[in-house]
């Protein structure tokens, strides 16, 4: 019989990535993500209302980990792929026996980098012809290139 475990999911950043590093040998990264996923229904009145889920234990190893802490900051949006997985260990202090859920990342997208600076600047407008770049927005090189080639 196959077995699945698979989870994804899309949420905001609560708090900002915490990277650290194994003290094995080699070192590996491990940066530690916090998300918030919202959930829009309507109540029985009609009235709008907010459900909000917070997954807290999300692993990302190794260079995928090290991007997220260098470039994620609170309120950043992600798409998280990954496992649950299940941590087992025995307390030090009373000796019992301690278990958390955690979810694996086994792949993380960045769908909006939140940066201090984005509250302050308008967003840009778009621009007017297919291929027009405004002052406050250029587009990323390979877009540009490929708009160049398509041009006769």
């Amino acid at each position: 019989m196959p077995y699945l475990n698979r989870y994804a999911f899309i949420g905001n950043l609560t708090k900002a990535p915490e990277l650290r590093f194994q003290p094995s040998g080699d070192r590996q990264a491990l940066c530690l993500l916090n998300v918030a996923i919202n959930r829009n229904t309507r109540d029985e009145s009609g009235e709008k209302t907010t459900h909000t889920t917070f997954i807290n234990d999300i692993e990302v190893w190794g260079p995928p980990g090290e991007a997220c802490a260098h470039f994620l900051t609170l309120g950043s949006l992600v798409l998280v792929e990954g496992r649950m997985d299940v941590d087992q260990w025995q307390d030090k202090q009373s000796g019992a026996k301690r278990s958390r859920m955690k979810v694996v990342a086994e792949n993380v997208q960045f769908l909006r980098i939140r940066r201090p600076e984005d509250e302050a600047r308008p967003v840009p407008a778009p621009a007017t012809g297919p291929f027009e770049e405004s002052a406050e927005f250029k587009a990323p090189r390979r877009a540009r290139r490929v708009a160049a080639k398509a041009v006769p």
